[in-house]
C-alpha cells in the first residue's frame, strides 16, 4: 500500500482537485489521509463530503493550527502503507504517478523514488522538470538532490522505515529540507523516474511567497546549523560537498545586515532563541 498524506489549510478552491487525483490513480491500493489543519474557509466542509465518498479517505483534524510541519508528521505517523508521499492542498497528481513511482520502487529495491515536477502559475505557464531514470548510491544520493533545479520532497515515494527513522520536521517553514537530506543519507538507494506527474501549483499569496527576508535568513540558517549537525555526527564530507558551512555562514550575515527589531523577532520567537543558542554553542 502507498500512503498520500496531504496538509490543508484554507485550500477551498483546490482541496477536492488534490484528494480527486489520489483516488483517481492506476495504482489503486492507495490510502489518501488528509490532515485538516483548522482552515477557516469551506476546506474542511470539502474534505468531509469527499471522505464520504470513498472508504479510502482518512480525515485528520487538527485541535488548534499547527503549520505544514507538525501536520505532516501526524499524518505520516497515522500511515499505514509501506511508502508513504506527501501532497500539498493545493497540489495535485497525474493519474499514473504513483504506479510509475512504485513500479521503480520495486524493480530497484529502491528506498526513495523520485519523480518530476510541472510547477503550474496563475496565469496557466507551466514549467516541467525531470531528473531521468537513474540510480544513485553512496554519496550522490544527497549530492544529485542538493543540485536539482527544484529541491522539492513531495514527489518521492519514501518508505515508511526512513521516516520512523527521521520523523518529519515540526517547524512551520522550511521544514522540507532537513527531513529530506538526513532520509536520503540513510536511504539504501535512490530512485528516478521520467515522469512530471507531480503537479506544484505556485501561487504568489503562499507562505513561501510572503516570507520577509529575515524569515527566509532565520530558518535557513536553522536548517543549515541542524544538518551541519547531523553530519559532524555521521560524515564530515558531505559538509563540503553540499557547501552548508558557507550557506549557513550567509544566512548568518544576511541576519546581521537586517538586524532584525523586535517586532521582527517576537512571530519567531522560538526559532530566534534556537538560532542564537547553537550560535553561542559553536562560538565555545
Amino acid at each position: 500500500m502507498v500512503s498520500i498524506v496531504i496538509t490543508a489549510y484554507n485550500v477551498e478552491q483546490f482541496i477536492e482537485q488534490a484528494i480527486r487525483s489520489c483516488l483517481a490513480q492506476s495504482f489503486k491500493n492507495i490510502e489518501c489521509i488528509v490532515v485538516e489543519d483548522c482552515s477557516t474557509d469551506a476546506t474542511a466542509r470539502i474534505i468531509e463530503q469527499t471522505e464520504n465518498s470513498d472508504k479510502r479517505v482518512r480525515v485528520i483534524k487538527n485541535e488548534k493550527n499547527l503549520g505544514a510541519g507538525a501536520s505532516r508528521r501526524k499524518g505520516i505517523e497515522a500511515a499505514k502503507g509501506e511508502y508513504i508521499l506527501l501532497l500539498d492542498g493545493d497540489d495535485w497528481l497525474n493519474e499514473d504517478f504513483i504506479e510509475a513511482l512504485y513500479k521503480r520502487a520495486k524493480e530497484c529495491d529502491a528506498d526513495i523514488v523520485s519523480g518530476g515536477i510541472k510547477v503550474v502559475r496563475e496565469n496557466g505557464a507551466w514549467e516541467a522538470t525531470s531528473y531521468g531514470n537513474c540510480i544513485t548510491e553512496g554519496m550522490e544520493k544527497v549530492t544529485r538532490f542538493w543540485g536539482e533545479k527544484v529541491v522539492f520532497m513531495n514527489n518521492k515515494l519514501i518508505h515508511r522505515r526512513l521516516h520512523e527513522k527521521i520523523p518529519y520536521c515540526e517547524r512551520r517553514f522550511i521544514e522540507d529540507t532537513p527531513t529530506i537530506i538526513k532520509q536520503l543519507y540513510f536511504a539504501n538507494k535512490v530512485a528516478y523516474v521520467d515522469n512530471t506527474g507531480y503537479n506544484y501549483r505556485m501561487q504568489a499569496g503562499s507562505l513561501t511567497h510572503r516570507a520577509s527576508p529575515f524569515k527566509y535568513a532565520l530558518f535557513r540558517a536553522l536548517c543549515a546549523e541542524e544538518l551541519i549537525t547531523f553530519f559532524e555526527e555521521h560524515d564530515k564530507e558531505y559538509i563540503k560537498s553540499i557547501p552548508l558551512a558557507v550557506g549557513y555562514a550567509q544566512q548568518i550575515q544576511r541576519i546581521r545586515e537586517i538586524n532584525p527589531t523586535e517586532e521582527l523577532i517576537v512571530p519567531f520567537n522560538k526559532e530566534w532563541i534556537d538560532f542564537t543558542t547553537a550560535i553561542i554553542r559553536r562560538l565555545r
